[in-house]
């Protein structure tokens, strides 16, 4: 089992965490051809995983947790959800906490990677904190 953290904000204004819980799926804003380096995460992503979406408030050294679930369908390069519709991926998701809204201090130097649309959790206190909150 891998912990990947995801964000839901897209294009700077367009908040999706509503849509992921709704229809059970979460995704990431870009297309492939635009960020290829994003989907090799992603094609990695195996059911039985952990997601949780994250937000990294401007300025701030404090990830907010927004919502974990686990992982119920692998990646697909299509999708069939609604909202941001732009997208070419989609991975299925049982969303097991979806109002969480829980800071958690940043501190072990990888926090510009935590600003990303989709990385791999490796820190093994976030990664207890992340399923304390299932």
């Amino acid at each position: 089992m891998s912990v990947y953290g995801m964000g839901s904000l897209f294009c700077g204004t367009e908040e999706q965490l509503d849509n992921f819980v709704n229809e059970g799926f979460v995704c990431i804003g870009w297309k492939k051809k635009e960020k290829p380096e994003l989907y090799e995460i992603l094609n990695s992503i195996k059911v039985g995983d952990i997601i949780y979406i994250k937000a990294l408030p401007f300025n701030s050294k404090s990830m907010k947790i927004k919502a974990v679930g686990i992982v119920t369908a692998e990646p697909k390069n299509t999708n069939t959800h609604h909202g941001y519709e732009e997208c070419e991926n989609e991975i299925g998701v049982k969303w097991l906490n979806s109002d969480i809204n829980k800071l958690i201090d940043v501190d072990d130097g990888n926090l510009n990677a935590r600003k990303g649309s989709v990385f791999v959790e490796t820190n093994s206190e976030y990664i207890k904190k992340i399923i304390s909150l299932i």
